[in-house]
């Protein structure tokens, strides 16, 4: 399913006006350090040219097993679990640019949440924008309509509290 979408998201952005979308950098925190051991190479070298923050749940940050995809602007990170698939995507592209003053746009535009927990066809996903980035995580499940991680909301908001960034550049 994971690839499924991925490639239709492929496919439309070969077909769509398009663009990049402008970052709002975070400034940095002296509070926070570089963690005491890196990070995996299939991770630190796969998000190298990302120009974008790069999250990730602390809970995988060292899963060694973890599968990377990354350019400048996208980046999908999954980890297997015991029947189930965690991923994660950064995208600062965008389909078509629309002025805010534009009347059909003011009607149809509302303030988005900071972040929502969906599930559709089996899938649990939390959609957030943080920077000017839009951001995915998706848990997908071998039963989807058997697997508590896939029916209720519970693994995916612990997940998404406990997102940290581990890459990217302006």
């Amino acid at each position: 399913m994971r690839l499924v979408l991925i490639a239709i998201f492929l496919f439309s952005s070969l077909y769509a006006k398009s663009g990049i979308l402008d970052i709002q950098w975070p400034k940095p925190n002296p509070k926070h350090q570089k963690p005491s051991i890196p990070y995996p190479d299939v991770l630190t070298k796969n998000i190298g040219n990302t120009k974008l923050p790069v999250y990730i749940p602390s809970s995988y940050a060292y899963d060694e097993n973890m599968s990377v995809i990354g350019n400048e602007n996208f980046y999908t990170i999954s980890f297997l679990l015991d029947g189930a698939t965690v991923a994660i995507t950064g995208d600062k592209t965008y389909q078509e640019s629309v002025p805010a003053s534009n009347p059909e746009f003011k009607a149809i535009m509302k303030a988005s949440p900071p972040v929502e927990f969906i599930r559709a066809e089996g899938i649990m996903m939390a959609e957030f924008n943080r920077h000017g980035v839009n951001y995915s995580m998706v848990i997908e499940c071998d039963k989807p309509n058997k697997d508590e991680r896939c029916t209720q909301t519970t693994l995916i908001k612990e997940l998404y509290t406990r997102l940290i960034m581990v890459g990217g550049r302006p």
